[in-house]
């Protein structure tokens, strides 16, 4: 099985690929590949450089590159249980459903949880100013993006599950696992 996760950035689906690696899954990331684009073109790994590089990747290669390159490297390594981790491109989508046992989840909360979590975690990478943060979230759900930039609204309507992440950082993986064991049951 492939799970596949979308969402906005600090809606947790970091804590979501941790449970899911306790459970024997492998994981890519979509901005794996590009960060090692953006290494290749000697740009520094900022946000706005991978958000950059990521659409002339879908530019130059079509919107689905990176969900083609993510089936190439899982058919390349093999295993059972997979996690693609940051579609953010309806094609990527369209891609991986080409594997048999795809499964799209998308990762979900509120813009001002969203915010407020950013603006906590003081991760390096993240902007500090509110305006900002919400001026990339909706860049990245599709605002002003072209068809072939980010699009995660429409991957989150795309979505076989959606797991809305409202809950504490101690609550996240056992709620997530009983979507988890839902989505066994559906496949089985």
């Amino acid at each position: 099985m492939i799970i596949g996760l979308t969402g906005p950035m600090a809606s947790g689906k970091s804590t979501v690929v941790n449970a899911l690696t306790k459970q024997g899954f492998k994981h890519i990331t979509l901005s794996s590949i590009v960060r090692e684009e953006c290494r290749k073109a000697g740009l520094e790994e900022l946000r706005e450089n991978l958000m950059a590089t990521g659409q002339k990747l879908r530019e130059d290669h079509g919107a689905g590159v990176l969900g083609q390159k993510a089936l190439e490297k899982i058919q390349t390594e093999g295993g059972e249980q997979w996690i693609v981790d940051g579609i953010r491109n309806p094609a990527e989508v369209t891609e991986l459903r080409k594997h048999p046992n795809f499964v799209l989840v998308a990762n979900t909360a509120p813009e001002d949880l969203i915010v407020s979590r950013i603006l906590s975690r003081k991760r390096a990478d993240d902007t500090l100013d509110e305006t900002s943060i919400r001026q990339k979230l909706r860049r990245e759900m599709g605002e002003g993006e072209p068809p072939k930039g980010q699009q995660v609204a429409q991957c989150i309507q795309m979505a076989d599950y959606k797991f809305e992440n409202v809950m504490g950082m101690d609550e996240v993986e056992e709620s997530f696992m009983k979507l988890y064991n839902n989505i066994l049951n559906n496949k089985g």
